[in-house]
């Protein structure tokens, strides 16, 4: 390579380097997944670590990589999320190779430079969660695709199927990524003539090469059954619309991430805000999305037959998570398909510089460019800048900045002690309480059977929901409360606002009309309905000390004014 382009490379290298070191530090601490990681990689008995490994929705080797990590570095949250910063710089070198590999040295640039300025890579760089591992892995997977196309040796086998071996150890869903990849690449050798000759022979050596492919997918088989098969209330927290998919698109292409955790039913909720044009999103969301598909169309038309069959592997996949979401087995958030992300960023970069007419190409680039770097160096809400609104160190400073006291109460909902210990001060002994997304079953409805409850619990408690103040509540609250505390004491409650937030006169108008009451999430009626009741039982023998917000967390602190 030319000097030339070794100092591009670095001018990008440190674009991307600064771009994913801006504001890591997360003032909120690490949220509810990325928590789950770290307590998964912390457990230090090797047979904890693989039962809660095991225990969790996806496949182990990112723990073992956090594991490794943690031992050899701190485990600090700045510590956690450069864990996440390495293997996204690394996959922004990857790309350069990708674009290069595909055509050529100036592609590679492009692909280099526009990972690097990616809001959705950057995002997830930050993240102490798999994401970012999953891209690199599925960037080299998606380079050796193509070198095989060109040169089928042994080298070049043995790593295509080892990435892919390890997206399927890295990602639940990768599975089902690594075999449509896999099939794809072994349908173009074939009918390209190419390696399949001597089949007898070829099968063999194919065979050979897949072998660590075949030996993962083996290993983690046990762990893939029990994920498919397991119900869990994570998975109902919304439902599937075609607005999901635009959403994708969004967070592909422009600097606005959308589809991160929640999200509106509807794309038109971000277009008209509060009743006016959002031109905001108009401009930094729609138009690079629309420039984005321009570039992908433009890419295809280019009939690379390599890059179009890796293309048709990944909407495949994608068409399999819609699939899925529809089914109501997953959430269709952009995230779950990292897998594909290479590719679109290849074939983008290849469809901006297809154009003949320079001016329509530098203008395309310079306006995706353009508002891509602006919204990421000015937005508050911009990727570096993104606040972890769920995260569980706010939740432990609303408490330490009210005046509860060691020995008062403190009630969780929706999530359990655990979830809140890392960041909990040794000194600070609170009587805890918890009514989590793991127990309501039987709290809220007097129902044992917590999968009954998930499944069918909109079908079974829709009366219930309809009944205020609830019965049930009352009496936990009498029993665990009322019963125990003296005048003066005080009660915290945490409540999670993005579950929580349904008055009961909405409520009641949801559970009155049947398509709303279908299109409503079983989770917010449940843990709504539990705020609204909590908070009228607390009404009479309590006094409101204070009420506190940070992020999505609201604490309630209530003071008992009679015996």
């Amino acid at each position: 390579m030319k000097n030339n382009t070794f100092f591009k490379l670095f001018i990008i290298f440190l674009i991307a380097f600064l771009f994913r070191l801006w504001f890591i530090d997360k003032p909120e601490g690490l949220w509810n997944d990325e928590y789950v990681s770290w307590f998964i990689a912390s457990k230090k008995d090797f047979t904890d670590f693989l039962t809660e490994m095991f225990r969790n929705c996806h496949a182990p080797l990112y723990y073992i990589y956090l594991k490794i990590w943690m031992f050899l570095f701190k485990d600090s949250d700045i510590s956690l999320r450069i864990s996440s910063v390495i293997p996204s710089l690394l996959t922004i070198i990857t790309m350069f190779f990708v674009g290069k590999e595909a055509k050529n040295i100036k592609l590679g640039i492009l692909c280099s430079f526009l990972t690097a300025i990616s809001s959705f890579h950057i995002y997830f760089a930050q993240e102490v969660r798999l994401y970012s591992l999953l891209m690199l892995l599925c960037s080299l997977t998606l380079l050796f695709f193509i070198k095989l196309e060109k040169k089928q040796n042994a080298f070049n086998f043995i790593i295509f199927f080892c990435t892919n071996a390890l997206i399927c150890a890295t990602h639940t869903l990768g599975i089902i990524f690594s075999l449509i990849n896999i099939t794809t690449l072994l349908i173009l050798l074939y009918k390209e003539n190419k390696f399949f000759k001597e089949k007898t022979k070829n099968l063999i050596i194919i065979l050979k090469y897949i072998s660590p492919f075949i030996l993962v997918v083996l290993l983690i088989l046990p762990f893939l059954f029990t994920v498919a098969f397991s119900q869990s209330l994570s998975q109902f927290w919304s439902n599937f619309s075609i607005s999901k998919i635009l959403f994708c698109i969004v967070d592909y292409f422009s600097p606005i991430q959308t589809n991160i955790v929640n999200v509106p039913d509807t794309i038109l909720a971000y277009i008209f805000k509060d009743g006016n044009i959002n031109y905001i999103f108009i401009i930094f969301a729609i138009l690079p999305s629309i420039i984005g598909l321009i570039g992908i169309y433009r890419g295809l038309k280019e009939k690379n037959t390599t890059i179009n069959y890796y293309f048709i592997s990944a909407f495949l996949f994608f068409i399999s998570l819609i699939i899925l979401s529809i089914l109501g087995k997953i959430i269709l958030i952009t995230k779950y398909s990292c897998e594909i992300y290479p590719i679109l960023i290849l074939v983008f970069a290849l469809g901006l510089i297809s154009f003949r007419k320079k001016t329509i190409k530098v203008l395309l680039a310079s306006i995706f460019i353009t508002l891509n770097i602006f919204y990421l160096l000015t937005s508050s809400d911009s990727a570096p800048k993104r606040t972890r609104s769920e995260g569980h160190l706010a939740v432990i400073k609303l408490l330490e900045n009210s005046r509860l006291k060691n020995k008062d109460f403190v009630l969780l909902t929706y999530y359990d002690k655990d979830k809140f210990e890392r960041y909990l001060n040794k000194n600070t002994k609170y009587n805890f309480y918890s009514i989590s997304k793991f127990n309501f079953n039987y709290f809220m409805f007097n129902n044992d059977n917590y999968y009954e409850t998930i499944n069918k619990g909109k079908t079974i408690y829709r009366n219930y929901f309809k009944e205020f103040p609830n019965e049930i509540i009352i009496k936990y609250v009498n029993d665990n409360f009322n019963s125990k505390m003296k005048k003066g004491d005080r009660i915290g409650i945490i409540f999670l606002n993005t579950v929580s937030f349904l008055s009961n006169d909405k409520i009641q108008k949801i559970v009155n009309d049947n398509k709303e009451y279908d299109r409503t999430p079983f989770i917010f009626l449940s843990f709504s309905a539990l705020r609204n009741s909590l908070l009228y039982s607390f009404k009479n023998n309590y006094r409101i000390d204070s009420i506190t917000q940070a992020g999505d967390w609201t604490l309630f602190v209530f003071e008992k004014i009679e015996n």
